[in-house]
C-alpha cells in the first residue's frame, strides 16, 4: 500500500514540475526581456517555485520508495554497517540533490556576476551594430562603447533633474558595464514600442482609445496621458500596452507624441530592472491631481483633488531623438521655460478647434 502512495506522490510531483515548466515557457514567450533580468531559479517566481516544489516532491517520494525497498530486502545485512547504509545513504543523496537545486537558484542567469572589479576582455566584446545604436540613441550607445574599454557606468546623466522641484526620487543601478545582450534587448524593446504607438501620433486617436490627460505639459517630461485599463493588468513593461503616453507642445506648438511611460505593477522598495544599468526608474511622492489635466505637489491636507502618497516605480521611454537618451527621466529639448499653452488640457483645446 505504501508503494502505491509513494508512486502517486512521485507522479503528482512530476505533474507539478511539468506544469511549472510550461508556465515558465509561456511567460518567456510573452516577454522577450525576461531572461535578461531573471535568475536561473528564483523562488519568488511562481513558475520556478512550481518547478522546484514538483522536483522536491518527486525526489522525496522516489527516495521513500528506495528506502522501503532497501529495508524490505535488508540490503547491507543485519550489522551496523547495513543499518548505517540504509539509514543514512539515501538521505545524504537527498541533501546533495537539494543542495544542487539551491546552488542553481543562487546562480546568475548570465553565468557570472558583474562587480566593480570585473572587466571584460576588449577582444571579446561584441561590436556595436549601427542599427542598435540608432534604436537606443547616442547616450546609451556611448555607455556600451565605453564599457568595452573596461569603464563602468550607472544610469546617471541628464535624467537626474526634477522638473517638479520636489516629490520625486530616482533609482540608479550599481555601476556595471552594459552588455551586448542588454543593449540588444533594449533596442528591440524601443523598436517594438515605436511601432505600437505610431497610430497614436494623432492625439485624438489616443484619447478616443481611452488615454486620459492627468498632467499639464510639464517642462522636461511632457504631458502624461494614462490608460487606466492598463494599470496593474499583469503586463509590466509591455511594449504593446504602455500605461502612459507622453505628448508635448513645447517643440513646435502642436501636440507631438514623444514617448511613453511604464508603471510597475505595485509599490515596492526595489525598482524593476529590465536592461541592467540602462533603465533608470523613478517614483513620485505627495502628488495631487486637481483635474483638468493638472498635477501639483502637495500634502494630503493641502490637496483639493486626488492625493497619491507615493506612485509605483515609473520609467520614461523617449521614442523621438533626444540628447538625454531613450531611458532618461527628462527630455532636454523640452526643458526650458513654461510654454504658454502648457496648462490648457488637450481635450479643451481640441473642442475649441472643432468649433
Amino acid at each position: 500500500m505504501h508503494y502505491r502512495t509513494l508512486w502517486l506522490g512521485a507522479i503528482s510531483g512530476l505533474a507539478l514540475h511539468l506544469a511549472g515548466l510550461g508556465w515558465d515557457v509561456y511567460r518567456h514567450s510573452r516577454d522577450a526581456t525576461l531572461a535578461q533580468r531573471e535568475d536561473v531559479l528564483s523562488l519568488a517566481n511562481p513558475s520556478h517555485l512550481m518547478i522546484v516544489a514538483g522536483t522536491a516532491i518527486m525526489a522525496a517520494c522516489l527516495l521513500g520508495v528506495a528506502v522501503a525497498w532497501l529495508n524490505e530486502r535488508n540490503i547491507g545485512g543485519d550489522g551496523p554497517w547495513g543499518s548505517l547504509l540504509r539509514g543514512t545513504g539515501l538521505p545524504v543523496v537527498g541533501v546533495a540533490a537539494a543542495g544542487s537545486i539551491w546552488l542553481a537558484s543562487r546562480a546568475d542567469s548570465g553565468g557570472h556576476i558583474h562587480d566593480g572589479s570585473h572587466l571584460h576582455d576588449p577582444a571579446q566584446v561584441v561590436v556595436l551594430d549601427p542599427a542598435l545604436a540608432r534604436a537606443v540613441g547616442p547616450a546609451i550607445a556611448a555607455k556600451f562603447v565605453a564599457s568595452a574599454d573596461g569603464h563602468t557606468h550607472a544610469a546617471d546623466g541628464p535624467g537626474d533633474s526634477n522638473p517638479m522641484g520636489e516629490g520625486s526620487a530616482h533609482h540608479h543601478h550599481e555601476e556595471v558595464p552594459v552588455t551586448a545582450e542588454q543593449l540588444a534587448a533594449a533596442a528591440a524593446f524601443v523598436v517594438e514600442l515605436r511601432a505600437n504607438i505610431t497610430p497614436y501620433e494623432d492625439i485624438r486617436r489616443a484619447m478616443a482609445d481611452g488615454y486620459i490627460q492627468i498632467t499639464q505639459d510639464l517642462p522636461g517630461i511632457a504631458a502624461h496621458f494614462i490608460k487606466l485599463d492598463y494599470q496593474r493588468d499583469g503586463h509590466e513593461m509591455d511594449p504593446a500596452r504602455p500605461e502612459v503616453l507622453l505628448y508635448t507642445k513645447r517643440l513646435d506648438g502642436t501636440w507631438r507624441l514623444v514617448g511613453a511611460m511604464f508603471l510597475a505593477e505595485g509599490v515596492t522598495e526595489e525598482s524593476p530592472s529590465y536592461f541592467g544599468p540602462l533603465d533608470a526608474w523613478h517614483y513620485h511622492e505627495n502628488l495631487c491631481f486637481v483635474g483638468n489635466g493638472v498635477r501639483t505637489v502637495a500634502s494630503r491636507q493641502q490637496c483639493p483633488g486626488i492625493f497619491t502618497a507615493r506612485t509605483p516605480w515609473q520609467l520614461h521611454v523617449w521614442t523621438v531623438p533626444t540628447r538625454g537618451g531613450v531611458f532618461a527621466h527628462d527630455m532636454p529639448e523640452i526643458d526650458p521655460g513654461a510654454y504658454p499653452g502648457a496648462m490648457v488640457p488637450a481635450a479643451a483645446e481640441l473642442r475649441v478647434q472643432g468649433r
